[in-house]
């Protein structure tokens, strides 16, 4: 049996999601015919191109020289012109994110607009959660996570850094004594994370800050964070691009309560490699440029 360009990006599909089934699934396989054709490649070659790493695949010394020549052919089948004037072709394929919600919703959301405007067979699948980088997260291509991350055998960079500010809606406001210092915010219910489910040490720095403050709503989501505080369920500690995009939240004592925290991006090197990952995160970060004062939200 002969094995040529197909099996090469076979090759890559199972070293970019770490395991048989998940290059099925994006290619339309099934597992068995997967695990045939990488045996058949492996045996003509006449040694390993996959080694376990516990419960993924990753290349072998050699198999990163074949994986190299995977994404030449990428790169190559990308370039081809479809028709007159040599227009290149649009990029195409599923790309995979952890990501918060409030940052996958309104900064992922903008980025997948303008680059869906030009690339229609390009698919973005999130995840979202606030939590720490995955040692091994399976058919994940791109996490983003709060504050530094500590990881190995990945590429991590600094993406933004964004604000948590502390909020309450004009209704409980009017509705309650007012609240005249810093301190008497802890004297009405927070709304922010469950504490026993929160794991990004970067998020619990903030709520150390309000040590008698009781916790009156606690949720997984920062967005339902802000619609839990505009509905006037207690004082929420939220990130400020999402706060002050929402109708009907005050910002309460900006310049003492401000809290700076970091967004980062964390992949694997050969994952980073691939054109349509590239193309998100190129357009991630024109989005990020765009909105560097809305996330930062210095106080005034």
């Amino acid at each position: 049996m002969s094995h040529g360009a197909d099996d090469l990006l076979l090759l890559l599909a199972v070293v970019r999601h770490g395991s048989y089934a998940g290059a099925a699934a994006d290619l339309g396989l099934n597992h068995t015919t997967v695990s045939r054709r990488m045996a058949g490649l492996e045996k003509t070659v006449g040694a390993r191109l996959l080694v376990r790493s516990g419960d993924m695949w990753e290349p072998s010394e050699l198999g990163r020289k074949f994986v190299a020549a995977g994404e030449e052919i990428e790169l190559a089948l990308g370039s081809l012109p479809l028709g007159p004037g040599d227009r290149r072709a649009s990029l195409g394929g599923v790309v995979r994110a952890l990501a918060p919600d409030g940052f996958g919703a309104v900064v992922m959301g903008r980025a997948m607009r303008r680059l869906l405007e030009r690339h229609p067979g390009l698919r973005l699948e999130m995840i979202n959660a606030a939590r720490r980088a995955q040692t091994n997260p399976v058919g994940i291509d791109l996490e983003v996570v709060v504050g530094r991350p500590e990881v190995s055998r990945k590429e991590a960079f600094h993406l933004a850094d964004y604000s948590l500010g502390v909020y309450a809606s004009r209704e409980y406001l009017a509705a309650h004594p007012p609240i005249r210092t810093p301190d008497q915010v802890q004297d009405h219910p927070l709304i922010y994370f469950v504490e026993s489910m929160q794991d990004v040490a970067e998020l619990d720095t903030p709520r150390r800050h309000f040590a008698r403050m009781r916790q009156g709503v606690g949720a997984t989501s920062s967005l339902v964070h802000v619609e839990l505080t505009r509905s006037g369920a207690g004082v929420g500690l939220l990130p400020c691009y999402l706060a002050e995009r929402t109708e009907g939240l005050v910002r309460l004592f900006p310049e003492e309560l401000h809290f700076p925290v970091e967004y980062w991006m964390v992949s694997r090197t050969d994952i980073l490699r691939r054109p349509a990952v590239k193309a998100v995160i190129t357009a991630i970060l024109a989005v990020i440029q765009d909105m560097r004062e809305e996330l930062e939200a210095a106080p005034r």
